[in-house]
């Protein structure tokens, strides 16, 4: 009644059948603090949504190999803002914009060489605030000031 962990629902979806209806798996990849390539190291602990790689392979399959979409696909680090981050999202107290950075080019390359992966939208591109109770704008590849090098960084990858 209250919902479920992601894991579950997509085993639900997957026993029902959902899989026959899908072009690719949409999931969301935004609570990492590690680099994507990482298998541990998380100070939280080793939940699968922590990992780029574990969350890749368990979306890609429970649906007899269809592709992932990537729908929301970001990092979050305070670095530009005079405010903390709010509390429910304070896991990422120590992120860097140089870590959101490269971290974002590395989960393109990782995704581009998968062959598992249709296609990620990075979350997001210019939210300039936060709220209350969401850092949108920690999350944003054009940070405080102007500056974009997570811009750079999957530019370079882009152009491989």
């Amino acid at each position: 009644a209250q919902g479920c962990n992601d894991d579950v629902f997509m085993q639900q979806m997957a026993a029902a059948g959902a899989g026959n209806y899908m072009d690719c798996i949409g999931l969301h990849y935004n609570e990492g603090i590690v680099a994507p390539s990482a298998v541990g190291g998380d100070s939280r602990g080793s939940y699968p949504s922590y990992f780029f790689g574990s969350m890749l392979n368990r979306g890609h399959s429970l649906f007899g190999g269809k592709p992932v979409c990537w729908t929301e696909l970001g990092y979050l680090s305070p670095e530009g803002y005079d405010a903390p981050l709010p509390g429910g999202f304070a896991w990422a107290q120590n992120t860097s914009v140089a870590e959101h950075a490269a971290w974002l080019a590395e989960a393109a390359t990782l995704s581009a060489q998968s062959g598992k992966v249709r296609l990620m939208i990075t979350w997001n591109v210019d939210f300039p605030f936060y709220t209350a109770t969401d850092p949108v704008g920690g999350y944003a590849i054009i940070r405080p000031g102007g500056a974009c090098p997570a811009c750079d960084s999957l530019g370079t990858v882009m152009r491989r």
